[in-house]
Order: structure tokens, then sequence, then C-alpha cells
């Protein structure tokens, strides 16, 4: 294979597919206005720009702020003689909260995914087919339909319309990374070896101690909750390893409509680690300027020379036949 084609949204979207994540707030809107209230209520007030950059915001929730607000609705009664059965309500409101959450969010992102428009024709760019392969990030058949390109020469490295199995989304925060953004004074726990009854004297004596002890265990449920939502990048690129190994004598990469958010650079590395830099020629697409800055960064983050930044609209098939004739 002599060219690689790296395949982000903004491809979809050169073709006028509705496929922005604020195309998907909207939809949810027409269809699940119940479930945009759900996510407001775990995250607070969500704009427009929060949509805009939806899966990395998937990890801003503010664990601390949620987990004290229901461990306040669901404080254990601590002379209680069965205090012990209410010790985890708030824990387990915290886990049943973002469990309900996400799982909503997830159905209807796939139901979201298979209704979308189909592409403009009018919109086809010129692409060389001959010696090609094609790593999409989009779930859509774009490229199969619009542009007959062999599914055995694509790979949709986060799932794709026809299969079987979920859609990959998700943030690039570690469970670190979350904890770190949700810091908060570590509660001591009581001894391991107490009985239930010990236990309870124990907190009896240190009701104050006892309500933060709570408070903590729901926090940590809430950091662990946001933590799951991390998009496995790593043991994608493991699980792929055919694929990355069988690029290697590329000449020409062609990034077409990638927003080179941080979670997805690992997969760009993944490719550099394989087919090198010095001798490959990248072509990058930008539109209106408004990925620019990423660009550069990228190119100068990874020493790239050959390289050139262009609009799809000048690729597109309509006008090079103008330029031709």
């Amino acid at each position: 294979m002599k060219h690689l084609y790296i395949i982000g949204n903004g491809f979809d979207i050169h073709h006028e597919i509705n496929s922005s994540y604020s195309n998907f707030r909207d939809w949810m809107e027409n269809y699940y206005p119940s479930i945009l209230e759900d996510v407001e209520n775990v995250y607070g007030y969500c704009d427009a720009d929060w949509w805009a950059d939806f899966e990395n915001n998937l990890a801003s929730l503010d664990a601390v702020e949620f987990s004290s607000n229901i461990a306040f609705e669901n404080q254990p009664d601590l002379l209680s003689d069965h205090c012990d059965r209410t010790w985890t309500d708030a824990q387990i409101e915290v886990e049943n909260q973002l469990n309900t959450i996400y799982t909503e969010i997830r159905e209807r992102f796939h139901e979201w995914i298979i209704q979308l428009n189909k592409p403009h024709t009018d919109k086809k760019v010129k692409i060389e087919q001959n010696d090609s392969v094609f790593f999409t990030f989009n779930y859509t058949k774009t490229l199969e339909n619009l542009y007959d390109i062999p599914s055995s020469n694509i790979i949709h490295i986060h799932g794709c319309v026809d299969d079987n199995e979920d859609f990959i989304l998700g943030h690039g925060k570690s469970y670190e990374d979350i904890a770190k953004m949700n810091s908060g004074p570590d509660i001591p726990s009581p001894p391991d070896d107490l009985t239930d009854e010990e236990m309870e004297q124990f907190y009896e004596m240190q009701t104050e101690l006892a309500e933060q002890f709570h408070e903590q265990l729901a926090r940590d449920a809430a950091i662990a909750g946001v933590a799951s939502q991390q998009k496995p990048v790593h043991s994608i690129i493991d699980k792929n390893k055919e694929f990355f190994d069988g690029i290697k004598g590329v000449q020409s990469i062609h990034i077409y409509g990638f927003s080179f958010s941080e979670i997805d650079i690992p997969y760009l590395e993944a490719i550099m680690n394989v087919v090198g830099v010095e001798k490959t020629l990248w072509e990058i697409s930008d539109f209106e300027g408004k990925e620019r800055t990423k660009i550069e960064k990228f190119i100068s983050n990874y020493k790239i020379k050959d390289y050139k930044i262009i609009e799809l609209s000048d690729l597109l098939l309509v006008k090079q036949l103008y330029i031709e004739l």
C-alpha cells in the first residue's frame, strides 16, 4: 500500500452528513429531551461548547459536588440499629445514576448514528483508490457506499454501523487524572477488623468523621464511574496490530477531516512508529483554518518536514474535472 487515508468526522461533515456532536445534541432535544435533562442533572448546565467537545467533556463531571449532593440526600442514620444497611446508600445511588446516564447516552448515540442522512454525491473528493488503505474514525459507510472502496481496505477503528458490537466513544482521562481533578481530603477509615457493632460504636463517637467517610465513599464511586468512560485507545491499537504492521510501505498519508483531539493522537503515533515521518508525504485537510493551530502543533511536535495543508473543497471531483478540461 502506497497511500494511507486517515478519515475523521470532518470528512462526513464535508459531505453534508449531520454527524457533529452538536447535531447529536439537537437530535436528542427533538426525540429524547428527558435524557438531556438527565445529563444536566449530572454534569450541570451543558452549553453548545460542551456538546461540541462531547467526548472530552464526559470527563468534566465535578465528582466532588455531584457526590456531595447525593451524600447529603442519602445520609445514614448513625443512631439506627440498622445503620450498616444504609452505609453505602449514597455510593450505590452515585453508581446507579452514572450507569443509567452513560447507558442512555450510548444507546441513543447508536440510534442517532444509524439514522444519519446520506452523503451528498456532489461533495465527492479526489481519492487515490489504487494501492490505498483507509483508517477511519467514522461509524458511517461513506467510503464504502459513496466511493465504492472495498471494506477489506477499510478499518473502522471505533466501530461501524454494520457491526453488532457497541460503538467506541469516550474521553482520554485515566482514573488517576480524574482523581486528581476531584481531589479532596482523605478521610481515615476505621480499622478493618472491627465487627459491625464496633463499627457503629466507632462512628457514634465520631459523627462528623462518619459523615465525611460516607461522603468519600460516594466521591470514590463518582470518580470510578467517570473513569470507566475512558476510551481504551492502547488496547484498541494492540487488538489491531495486524493492520498497523501492514502499513510499512506507505509513502503518502492523507488526513481528511481529523480534529487532532488528544484522545486520538496515540493512533497517529502508532502509525508513525511503523511508517516513520522522514520518507512520508503528509497531506492534511483543514476547514477554513479552524484546526490550523492544532495541525501546526502536531507537525512541529513530530518534526514532520514534507507536508501540505489543504481544504477538502479544493479536491472536489467536479472542480478537478473542470481544471483538467
